[in-house]
């Protein structure tokens, strides 16, 4: 069974925007979560900055293999800036995606064929 929740969040007063897909399916062998965000700040800034950097990327990896659990997340964090009406506007954003499984059979390899034993 897949279910699938979409949220929408703005403040106009706060210039602040996000975006969150969560995604839950359950299977005979596991259930999983997804859950996918996108986050974006405005910023009214004088003048662009030459050197912008570039955006910073965290992945953890977690693996239990007592609870057979599975956890997955990567991250982007940046920012880029843009014209509107004649002024500069820093975007800020932060782009989230969690992936978290958990398996339901004890064994996670297949069986062996009995020609390989």
């Amino acid at each position: 069974m897949k279910q699938v929740i979409y949220r929408k969040k703005e403040s106009l007063k706060n210039r602040h925007r996000g975006i969150s897909i969560d995604e839950f399916n359950e299977d005979q062998e596991s259930r999983v979560h997804i859950k996918k965000s996108f986050i974006y700040k405005l910023e009214r800034v004088d003048k662009v900055k030459k050197a912008t950097e570039k955006p910073h990327i965290y992945i953890i990896k977690k693996y239990d293999s007592k609870m057979r659990v599975e956890h997955f997340s990567f991250r982007v964090k940046g920012h880029f800036y843009m014209t509107r009406d004649r002024h500069f506007l820093k975007v800020n954003f932060c782009h989230i995606l969690k992936i978290d499984i958990s398996w339901k059979n004890k064994v996670f390899s297949p069986k062996k064929s009995g020609t390989l034993t």
